[in-house]
């Protein structure tokens, strides 16, 4: 039944030619303190398209690439941390990705997927392909939301 949204999303959407790409469902309990109850987080990256190296312990993704990982991070909603990285919102940690003279005039490339499991998928990125900005310390953590999956 906690999908009965998406199933009329999906039903519309479909009947009406429009393309579908992911999907996050979930509960709200007004009563408790983890009120959001959702399928799943969301994990986005940052990649640079460059020529050179940027920095000690960036490498390219894979041995055939000049795409370098920039930044990994966790949220249920993606969009907004990439807003912050790129408007260096003060309120929230950021990458602060307009001061890093090493990033300026090339082409960054984002993505997020929503995936179960999510604070260790991103753990797991920052081990396998470790960033130009960040550590993979755990973030905040938000208390009023639980991850079902």
């Amino acid at each position: 039944m906690s999908n009965c949204v998406i199933t009329l999303l999906k039903k519309e959407a479909e009947e009406n030619n429009f393309t579908l790409f992911s999907e996050i469902f979930g509960e709200l309990c007004l009563t408790d303190s983890a009120a959001i109850k959702q399928s799943s987080g969301a994990v986005y990256g940052i990649l640079v398209e460059s020529e050179s190296t940027l920095g000690e312990g960036v490498k390219a993704i894979n041995p055939d690439s000049n795409l370098y990982p920039v930044y990994w991070g966790k949220d249920i909603a993606p969009v907004s941390r990439l807003k912050a990285h790129v408007q260096n919102h003060q309120s929230t940690g950021n990458a602060n990705l307009r001061s890093r003279q090493e990033l300026v005039g090339k082409h960054l490339f984002f993505g997020a997927i929503l995936v179960s499991r999510y604070t260790e998928f991103e753990a797991h990125l920052h081990s396998k392909y470790p960033p130009m900005i960040g550590t993979g310390a755990r973030g905040r953590v938000s208390q009023i939301i639980e991850i079902r999956n």
